[in-house]
Order: structure tokens, then C-alpha cells, then sequence
């Protein structure tokens, strides 16, 4: 029997009988590639390291306890000396978009895999666990960066509800374990990082802000400047006793089910495998019959 692909039957349009006529004589070659496909697709999806995903959900924190938009307003024309002396009087949006920034950022994400140890985990393969000691030439040993950019990209998820103010922090790994304790020490970190910066920075803003007094005689502006300096003991004091200073931990991040598994999705991979297998198939059976037809002709 003369088969038939699919072409022009005319002013461009195609000949969608001779179409199927080919795909159907040749239809036990499409089933083939499917299976095939399905069964492979399928193993992969059952051979593949399972990854579990651990997410800690956190809120940002008001810190203007001490009243600083009230005083902002009432000090006037001392703006200037407050922005001086390093004191932000406007909201605290801007102080969570901060605190998002230094999270994601490459210095403490590196601090964080330094200090936790977590480059022989993050890189399995190339590390030698018997000798504790990286394969291959001092070269090709993976770096810092390498470890932040892979955790980045590969691990950590940071997202942000800008109508709740909520924030999510995920985490996905092979240790359903490590997933958790990773992302609830990240979070930790954080807190511990900007409680420091805060007291560095009130610390500095206090010993300007004295230097000031000292040097004018102004009865008001020596009370706007105590008044400041008073706001600044009150934002060091409660970065010293808040643990949980620039973000509060409203739901901690605990080990998934053994059962819940972020990657590979299973189903999805046999789906993805069938219409791959499918797509294959049929473009096989029209390339083979048109390279017959060209040869009979």
C-alpha cells in the first residue's frame, strides 16, 4: 500500500486525510514511543532523590516604639541633624525592604554556609568523606560563591505578601530535617544580624548627637537633641532585650511528611513522559514516511 504524508492539497492547505491515513498504518510506532517515554519518564520520577520543602513564615516588626514619627514632626529644623546622625525618621517600610535585602544578600548567605559547615552537604558529590577533604586539584574545588549562588537559586525561596506583610521563607533540600533547621536558623540569624546593626547604629548616632550638645547653647535645640538622644537609648535598649528584633516568627518551619514531596512530581513526569513519547512518535512516523515517499519518487 502506497502511503501518504500529509501535504499541500492545494493553495497552501493540507491534505488532512492522507494525514491520518499515515498515522494510523503506522499508529503501533506512536504506542511504542509513548510507552517507552512513560516508562522512562516513570523510573526517572521513582529513581530521583526526593525533595522536601520546610517553610517558616515570619512577619516584620514595627521597632518605632520610641515615638520617632512623632518626634520627627516636632523637631522640624532638625531634620538635618537627625539624618546626620543616622536616624531614619520617616516609616519603617523601609526597614523591612532592609532587612529582605540583607537576607538575600551574598555576605550573610556566605556566613551562613561558612558557619554551619554546609559546603561538604552542599556539594556531595565532590567531597571525600573518608579523607574530609575536596576531590580532585585545589582548582576545582567549589567556592563560597559557588555554595551562595547554588543556595540561592536552588534552595532558598524568600517571598513576600505586600497585602499581609507576610513573608515566607522555604527552604528545599533532601533532608527534610535540614530543610527545617535551615530555615528556622536563617531566620534566627537574621534577627541576630540586625539587632546587632541597631545597636551599632544607635551607638554611633548617640556619641554624634553628644558631641552636638556639647558644642551648642540653645536651650531648644538642647532639647530636641536630648530628646533624640533619649529615642536612641530606648531603640538600643530594645534591640538588647528583643531576640526577635527585625522579624517575628509566626509559624516555625518543622520536618515535612516523609510523604510530601516538593520534588520530583511523580505524576507530573509520567504526564510530561506521555506527551513527549507522543510527540515524538508522531513526528517520527511523518519524517520516515515522507523520507519514503521522496525515495519511491
Amino acid at each position: 500500500m502506497n502511503l501518504q504524508v500529509a501535504a499541500p492539497a492545494g493553495d497552501g492547505e493540507i491534505d488532512v486525510r492522507a494525514l491520518v491515513v499515515t498515522l494510523w498504518s503506522r499508529r503501533w510506532w506512536i504506542v511504542a514511543a509513548v510507552l517507552l517515554f512513560t516508562v522512562a519518564f516513570g523510573a526517572l520520577a521513582f529513581l530521583m532523590t526526593p525533595v522536601y520543602r520546610a517553610t517558616t513564615t515570619v512577619v516584620a516588626v514595627n521597632n518605632d516604639m520610641s515615638g520617632m514619627g512623632q518626634l520627627g514632626s516636632a523637631l522640624g529644623q532638625l531634620g538635618g541633624l537627625a539624618s546626620l546622625a543616622g536616624i531614619n525618621l520617616g516609616s519603617t517600610g523601609s526597614e523591612t525592604e532592609e532587612t529582605l535585602a540583607v537576607l538575600r544578600s551574598r555576605e550573610f548567605t556566605e556566613g551562613f554556609i561558612r558557619d554551619h559547615n554546609l559546603m561538604p552537604t552542599l556539594f556531595p558529590d565532590r567531597w571525600d568523606e573518608k579523607s574530609q577533604r575536596w576531590r580532585g586539584e585545589e582548582a576545582d574545588w567549589p567556592t563560597l560563591a559557588q555554595a551562595f549562588q547554588f543556595f540561592d537559586s536552588e534552595v532558598r525561596l524568600i517571598s513576600r505578601d505586600r497585602k499581609t506583610n507576610l513573608i515566607t521563607v522555604q527552604i528545599e533540600w533532601r533532608d527534610r530535617k535540614k530543610a527545617a533547621l535551615w530555615a528556622n536558623e536563617l531566620v534566627a540569624r537574621l534577627n541576630s544580624e540586625m539587632r546587632a546593626r541597631a545597636i551599632q547604629r544607635t551607638t554611633a548616632s548617640m556619641k554624634y548627637l553628644e558631641k552636638e550638645l556639647a558644642a551648642t547653647s540653645t536651650l531648644e535645640t538642647r532639647q530636641a537633641i536630648n530628646r533624640l538622644i533619649e529615642a536612641q537609648i530606648n531603640q538600643r535598649m530594645l534591640a538588647n532585650v528583643t531576640e526577635e528584633y527585625a522579624l517575628r516568627v509566626v509559624d516555625r518551619a518543622l520536618p515535612s511528611d516523609p510523604r510530601d514531596v516538593a520534588k520530583p512530581r511523580k505524576p507530573m513526569l509520567i504526564a510530561l513522559g506521555m506527551v513527549i513519547g507522543l510527540l515524538f512518535g508522531v513526528v517520527g512516523v511523518l519524517t520516515f514516511s515522507a523520507l519514503e515517499s521522496l525515495r519511491r519518487s
